[in-house]
């Protein structure tokens, strides 16, 4: 009987599982930064300075509390996606590495911006803040070090996105989420190439964290 309960369990997990990981990406696809933006300080993020939705251009065009708001509510996403699955629902490791996965993509690629999106990195600290709290504190700890090293969000994102692989190397070894962490790493790095052209020619600006007057 006991063996019979837990067949029919795993059998649900797998039935519930699809559904789980379209919440996932639909999560990640409500674009914080555009609805903040335009729900209470009346302008749209994508139109203004880097056109990005992401906590550091809603944070430049809207404000310190605005940009702060934007990475909490995308961070939260990504956490939560994955969580779902492996907290709540107690599903199979591989369905909440998916979820994370399809977390940062729905942020990246939002069904409700034509699929285009943000570039992932709030997002991303969510997932592996769920996955591993390890993993999450060693990545703030190379964000916030270069950052307040350099003062450029670009770069010190680029640096905690470059060496993702080795952190969840080292905590992880060889498993899904080094599959998961080397997959995220190459994508969202892809995603940043257009500050990477300005970080190498001397062009990224400094992230404030007061408003900036423009045009």
């Amino acid at each position: 009987m006991e063996h019979l309960q837990l067949h029919l369990y795993e059998i649900r997990q797998f039935e519930l599982a699809p559904w789980l990981l379209l919440a996932a990406y639909l999560l990640g696809s409500v674009p914080w930064g555009l609805v903040i933006a335009k729900v209470f300080l009346g302008f749209d993020p994508r139109t203004k300075g880097s056109g990005n939705i992401g906590m550091t251009n809603v944070m430049r065009t809207g404000g310190k509390k605005a940009g702060i708001a934007t990475f909490l509510l995308d961070f939260g996403k990504g956490f939560l996606a994955v969580w779902l699955c492996s907290g709540y629902f107690h599903a199979p490791e591989i369905f909440s590495i998916l979820a994370g996965f399809l977390a940062v993509l729905g942020h990246t690629k939002s069904v409700f911006l034509k699929f285009t999106g943000g570039k992932g990195v709030a997002t991303n600290f969510g997932v592996w803040a769920a996955l591993d709290w390890r993993v999450f504190l060693a990545l703030a700890a190379l964000w916030v070090g270069v950052f307040l090293w350099k003062k450029i969000s670009s770069l010190a994102a680029l640096t905690a996105l470059a060496l993702m692989p080795l952190v969840v190397f080292l905590f992880e070894s060889l498993d899904d989420r080094l599959y998961l962490a080397s997959l995220l790493s190459i994508y969202l790095i892809i995603l940043h190439k257009s500050n990477i052209a300005r970080l190498l020619g001397g062009a990224e600006g400094k992230l404030k964290t007061t408003k900036e007057k423009l045009p």
